[in-house]
């Protein structure tokens, strides 16, 4: 019976560098969850590809959970010292902490106010990450490839220290990155997982700009 470090080590050659995303259910769990970290925010995300902003998702129990719904259109946001009301504008205005929001939800316009508070990461399930990771390392990442720099287990629990590589293939620009996976087990799959990536380096070598918040 393989160890459980011979299990991880395993994951990542089968499922990263051969692309065999096909064996996903050999290694985890029909249970596995892989939590998301928490974060202060609104608790809603936006499709902006129709040069709109729709609102795709709400995150229960956060500050926008009971008051925008998904579908709604964000047509402005504004605090106490602007409205921001563009597209573009808008974008800049949801950066604050507190806000009021105007929607249209059908034949309707609804004003609500926001204020960010801490929420939990949000969990994603099995089937979903496996959809997630098969779009990254095949249609954002073709050639993407990882490397175990350090693995470290005890118990059921396995810390990796990762080195990811790829060309992304929207931006034509390669990245290099790190990230640390704690992981638990369970009768030889993986049940939970807690991902910490390095977004910074992998965000600035794809050519993104971190820019502060107007103050």
């Amino acid at each position: 019976m393989k160890s459980n470090i011979e299990i991880i080590q395993d994951t990542f050659e089968q499922i990263v560098n051969q692309k065999k995303i096909d064996l996903w259910d050999q290694f985890f769990s029909t249970d596995y969850i892989a939590r998301g970290a928490p974060y202060i925010g609104m608790g809603f995300s936006r499709d902006t590809s129709g040069h709109k902003h729709i609102i795709d998702m709400i995150v229960p129990g956060s500050p926008a959970d009971g008051k925008l719904q998904v579908g709604d259109v964000l047509i402005w946001v504004e605090d106490e010292h602007q409205r921001w009301a563009t597209y573009d504008e808008i974008e800049q205005g949801i950066r604050g902490s507190k806000y009021k929001v105007g929607v249209h939800r059908g034949n309707q316009t609804i004003e609500y106010e926001l204020t960010r508070e801490l929420l939990k990461g949000i969990d994603t399930h099995t089937d979903q990450a496996k959809l997630e990771m098969q779009e990254f390392m095949t249609t954002e990442f073709p050639d993407l490839r990882v490397s175990i720099k350090l693995i470290l287990a005890d118990g059921d629990m396995v810390v990796s220290l990762l080195e990811y590589r790829g060309i992304h293939a929207g931006f034509r620009r390669e990245a290099v990155w790190r990230e640390a996976w704690f992981v638990r087990l369970s009768e030889g799959k993986i049940v939970e997982g807690w991902p910490v990536i390095d977004l910074d380096t992998y965000f600035r070598q794809l050519g993104y700009q971190l820019i502060p918040p107007n103050s």
